[in-house]
């Protein structure tokens, strides 16, 4: 399942950006979907390019659509993710992975987001005009969790009515411009906050304008934005498409 640039799933609503690469590339990945444990998400980036980082991305995507669904712990989709990479017929080919969870509304921890970080830069906490890194515990990428005895853990992340999260992949935090210089990634979100509003297709748009400017014809590597707003109180738009949940589409 490819999702539109906006959509909507429970009480999530996500808008995404994706520059491809101007010479190889082809790995990054991600998925939303809403399952029996909450609103379940995933962003990788897969080493290597072109066909065969696809290939590898499209199975660890097919292994995420039914796990997401059926395994109630967000560090045991990812040991399982790791599994599949490690026993597969390329096992060098690693997955830098950040899977999130957000509970439904009305449980005891529905105000707070769950991230298992597997080797994948670190989300963007969008709150009050700011932009904040959010430090998880970190582990290796999936194929190689080895290293840590074939072990990750979770991290809460406290979420309020209107706050956002930013996710990228690591074409975001790599980008370098003519000089060598690496993105500022905090300081143009920021700016861009203080700039669109609430208003999250500008938001959006303005960051991958100052990625495309700053990367100019240098990109090696796809760029892939994804940012989640959370509506805890309810509410849901008319004007972008829902995501299926678990028993739809989605784990199709």
């Amino acid at each position: 399942m490819t999702l539109p640039a906006s959509t909507h799933v429970g009480r999530l609503y996500l808008e995404s950006r994706h520059l491809p690469a101007t010479q190889g590339g082809g790995g990054d990945i991600h998925d939303v979907m809403a399952t029996p444990f909450g609103v379940r998400l995933l962003i990788g980036d897969v080493m290597g390019t072109g066909l065969p980082a696809n290939r590898t991305g499209l199975s660890v995507l097919n292994a995420w659509r039914e796990l997401a669904c059926t395994e109630p712990s967000l560090a045991g989709i990812a040991v399982r993710l790791h599994a599949l990479i490690a026993r597969s017929e390329h096992p060098e080919r690693f997955v830098t992975a950040l899977l999130a969870n957000f509970p439904a509304a009305g449980e005891a921890r529905g105000s707070w987001a769950e991230l298992v970080c597997c080797g994948h830069p670190p989300p963007l906490l969008l709150r009050g005009g700011s932009a904040a890194f959010v430090e998880p515990y970190a582990a290796p990428p999936l194929g190689l969790l080895d290293l840590a005895d074939g072990w990750c853990r979770a991290s809460m992340v406290g979420v309020g009515d209107g706050d956002q999260l930013l996710f990228y992949t690591d074409g975001v935090s790599e980008a370098r411009d003519a000089a060598g210089r690496f993105f500022p990634l905090a300081q143009v979100t920021a700016e861009a906050v203080r700039g669109a509003g609430t208003d999250r297709t500008q938001l959006l748009d303005a960051l991958a304008a100052r990625l495309d400017e700053h990367v100019g014809d240098r990109g090696c590597d796809d760029i892939l934005l994804l940012l989640v707003t959370m509506r805890l109180s309810g509410g849901q738009p008319d004007s972008v498409p829902v995501i299926p949940t678990c028993g739809e589409d989605a784990c199709l």
